[in-house]
């Protein structure tokens, strides 16, 4: 009988139905590229982000090696891209669109998978 007295209690108070849902919170985007929240990248942090251990397992190459890339991928700083690499300009996907379509040639001793999964990363898809 108590817990009939309780239900009729708690009907009287205004605890009828169903609770609201609430929705569950909304995840936020995390960039997951090289850029982070940055607009433009430095030529040195691009080959400190090439010189990383997961990179490895794209690229098995020793760590100064995987430095050069950014050089043979990216050019010199006095050439097409200058001494940042801009996320506006669009200037990796560019690249890796050129290496796809076979505009240009992939950096030598790279595959064109490697090159594509080495952009690929960089761009955090």
């Amino acid at each position: 009988m108590a817990l009939f007295e309780k239900k009729q209690q708690l009907d009287q108070e205004g605890l009828k139905g169903k609770p609201e849902k609430i929705p569950p919170p909304k995840e936020e985007k995390r960039d997951t590229s090289v850029y982070g929240e940055k607009p433009s990248l430095k030529r040195g942090e691009v080959r400190e982000w090439l010189r990383r251990d997961e990179i490895y397992k794209i690229v098995p190459r020793p760590k100064e090696k995987r430095a050069q890339l950014e050089k043979e991928l990216f050019g010199p700083e006095s050439g097409k891209y200058g001494s940042l690499i801009e996320r506006a300009k669009k200037e990796p996907e560019r690249l890796l669109n050129e290496i796809e379509t076979g505009k240009v040639k992939p950096p030598a001793g790279l595959t064109k998978h490697q090159a594509k999964s080495l952009l690929k990363k960089f761009l955090g898809k």
